[in-house]
């Protein structure tokens, strides 16, 4: 026999940790498409962080040898 819940609001058992689960592979498929992307663009993101890391590090340089340029 199928019994419906005719009560707005109420859930059906087998539907309470529905929502839960939708959220969780929601999660999932974005953690998934986050690491196909860094996959995709690993060397220019690898490039970025160098160039970013140099260029600090020449602030820095220049910053405790006293030339204020």
């Amino acid at each position: 026999m199928v019994y419906f819940n005719l009560v707005p609001g109420r859930q059906n058992n087998g539907q309470k940790g529905q929502g839960m689960t939708e959220y969780i592979l929601i999660v999932l498929l974005i953690a998934i498409a986050l690491i196909a992307a860094f996959g995709v663009f690993r060397d220019k993101l690898i490039k970025g962080v160098q160039t970013a890391s140099s260029q600090i590090e020449n602030v820095t340089t220049k910053s405790t040898s006293g030339n204020n340029n």
